[in-house]
């Protein structure tokens, strides 16, 4: 859902559902509709508008599973490091260097920490990977110093 709230068109979608749902209660008002007929009316848009919007992280989901199915390197035991050369994944079938200076934003969840390379893809780490709180505070300081001279790319939103 995260991601998915990163996404102009999510939101582009949200503001036209909404401005919808406006004319649809406004326009039967000014008319004289009363209240329970102007609610009967926008009913059927909200329940669909809602199913649109609640089914858009299911379909998310189910479209990452999909691509997790068919991708034979993505279902093997992932080795994350981070050093001051950058982001290494690796794994028995690839093995990935992302300087420094290809993320465009880190972000830290509550689940996870996020390396942006895009505006809408990222690779992400699990924090449940890190068992030692030692470990988490010292890739919080190499971020913070690898990252911390362009300081709008850094953000913590969970300490």
């Amino acid at each position: 859902m995260f991601m998915l709230r990163r996404k102009r068109s999510y939101w582009i979608l949200v503001a036209v559902l909404l401005l919808v749902l406006l004319i649809l209660g406004i326009v039967p008002a000014l008319q004289g509709y009363s209240a329970g007929e102007v609610v009967a009316t926008m009913l059927p848009y909200l329940l669909i508008f809602g199913l649109i919007l609640g089914g858009l992280p299911v379909v998310q989901r189910w479209q990452l599973r999909r691509v997790y199915q068919h991708t034979p390197s993505l279902q093997q035991e992932q080795t994350h490091e981070f050093s001051e050369a950058g982001f290494r994944m690796s794994n028995p079938l690839s093995n990935t260097l992302v300087r420094w200076d290809a993320f465009l934003e880190v972000v830290e969840t509550k689940e996870f920490i996020l390396l942006y390379i895009s505006r809408s893809m990222a690779y992400f780490l699990p924090k449940r990977a890190i068992q030692d709180p030692g470990q988490l505070q010292e890739l919080r300081s190499l971020l913070n110093r690898e990252l911390g001279g362009r300081a709008a790319k850094l953000r913590l939103l969970a300490a």
